[in-house]
């Protein structure tokens, strides 16, 4: 994939709860945020959503809930006491850094934790130093937690540079995602691989340097987890292909997410 900086840092999704029928693209979307070469078609690596002041990363609880098409099964058939049915694949609780965990071992709860995990890496305030290794150990394997929260610190660093700010979490940096579509990759009851898509803003406000001004496009962020200690946790995120734009038939095969609630 082209770009000046490769990375795997997406981020993405508030709640999003996930389901899907066997041997049907059902997606979702993981991170990773880059600088591109291609002045029409920016890499839309990690995608975050509103910026904010290094000085004080304080956390932002995402609380609305995106939720792809359920369909009849035995996880997400079964009625609830008032008689409505239950959404397949949702969360039932936030760690200590407000992201949704507690999914249900199916492929609705795979794919909406990769949707939600992708989610809380974006948030430039859990991308700080002094926070993103213990964000990533609350959701990933023990030996994969610090692998990645390194990989994007390293790419936070270079693309800070490419945009000449002090770090993306200055006000002056246009960094803002929408994940829109999934598909599953490959899924069974111990591993899921579930690609996310969406579209990425990226650049400098107000910049004078067209290289550098806010940009927007389309891409696809790549989440692995695995079922572990009685969830879904994180072992690999990395970028996607950086299509297709929505404009493109292929876009027809990712599968929508349903939106449920309110986010901040």
């Amino acid at each position: 994939m082209p770009g000046v900086i490769e990375t795997v840092a997406r981020r993405l999704i508030i709640i999003i709860v996930a389901t899907g029928t066997a041997g049907v693209l059902v997606g979702v979307v993981v991170g990773r945020y880059a600088v591109p070469n291609n002045p029409k078609s920016p890499d839309t690596a990690s995608v975050a959503p509103s910026a904010v002041s290094t000085a004080s990363p304080a956390v932002t609880t995402p609380t609305a809930t995106l939720v792809p098409n359920p369909q009849p099964s035995a996880s997400s058939s079964a009625q609830t006491s008032d008689g409505g049915s239950q959404i397949a694949g949702v969360p039932t609780r936030t760690n200590e850094f407000g992201i949704p965990v507690g999914y249900p071992r199916d492929q609705a709860g795979a794919i909406s934790a990769c949707a939600n995990y992708d989610r809380a890496w974006g948030v430039p305030a859990n991308r700080v130093p002094s926070r993103i290794h213990d964000m990533f150990r609350s959701i990933s394997l023990p030996s994969d937690a610090d692998r990645i929260a390194n990989t994007i610190l390293e790419v936070d660093k270079k693309n800070a540079e490419y945009l000449k700010v002090n770090s993306l979490q200055s006000p002056s940096v246009n960094w803002i995602g929408r994940v829109i579509g999934y598909s599953v990759t490959s899924y069974n009851e111990n591993t899921a691989n579930i690609r996310l898509w969406g579209i990425v803003g990226f650049g400098v406000y107000d910049s004078s340097n067209p290289e550098l001004a806010p940009r927007e496009g389309w891409g696809t962020d790549d989440c692995q987890v695995v079922w572990n200690s009685g969830d879904w946790k994180l072992t690999d995120a990395k970028d996607g292909p950086w299509t297709p734009a929505i404009t493109e038939r292929t876009a027809e095969s990712f599968r929508d997410f349903i939106l449920v609630g309110a986010g901040q």
